[in-house]
């Protein structure tokens, strides 16, 4: 669907950006020295480079064999989620060095967006076997992870940032702040929610290539509610650090 690749998260960053008061999104930009939709994909770029590779497991979180989110686990994205949130609030960045606040805003920016990604929350396999599928296109098999997290050629070709952001209804406030008032953990158990209604949507075996229009509306659906929660918890959590 092209969902969580490199689009996906700039859909995300661009929507958050545009939610952000003027303060936030200076102090940001300043920290950033560039727009936060530029940041959006740097944890996949620099994962597998010496001195980052730790943070290659934050891209996701675990579920254990009762569907619950795992809490305290610091190989997992939502305990850094909530360590960065915690260390940078009430001021508590301005005591940070520029460049520790730029890479915590850089994990912060992307993390938040992976979290709210169907297939960046890691089932044990005994619990949903469905993670470990495989699909098809014309044919040849790929994974699930593949599908939901960047199959090119599927999702709405040609679409852009503000074309995403112009197709989005802006959320009622009270939706807004229901949304924005829980924790890294909160969205992760909500995502595994989603996940297994996923994984109804896309069965083992499923042949991408001959969704129904129905089913493709179904997906495309689903992937517009996680980019729009995660845009508005990115905001929330960047005006929350910046607002001391």
């Amino acid at each position: 669907v092209w969902a969580w690749g490199g689009q996906g998260h700039s859909v995300i960053a661009y929507y958050a950006e545009q939610l952000l008061s003027p303060e936030a999104k200076a102090k940001a930009q300043h920290y950033l020295r560039s727009t936060i939709t530029y940041q959006a994909s740097w944890m996949d770029q620099y994962r597998s480079i010496e001195g980052y590779t730790e943070c290659d497991m934050w891209h996701s979180t675990n579920i254990d064999t009762n569907g619950k989110v795992v809490v305290g686990k610091p190989s997992t994205g939502a305990f850094h989620i909530e360590r960065i949130r915690n260390e940078m609030a009430n001021g508590g960045y301005k005591k940070m060095s520029d460049s520790l606040v730029k890479i915590n805003l850089q994990y912060l920016i992307h993390m938040i967006g992976d979290h709210h990604c169907p297939v960046h929350i890691r089932w044990d396999k005994s619990a949903h076997p469905e993670y470990f599928y495989n699909l098809q296109r014309r044919g040849k098999k790929f994974g699930y992870h593949k599908f939901w997290d960047g199959s090119p050629g599927f999702g709405r070709k040609g679409w852009h940032c503000e074309k995403y952001y112009a197709h989005f209804s802006p959320l009622p406030k009270g939706k807004v702040k229901k949304l924005q008032k829980c924790t890294g953990y909160d969205w992760t158990q909500e995502t595994a929610n989603v996940s297994r209604y996923c994984f109804k949507l896309t069965p083992k075996g499923t042949d991408v290539a001959k969704l129904s229009q129905e089913e493709k509306e179904a997906i495309h659906d689903v992937v517009d509610q996680q980019l729009q929660r995660a845009a508005y918890r990115l905001a929330f959590v960047l005006e929350e650090i910046f607002k001391y």
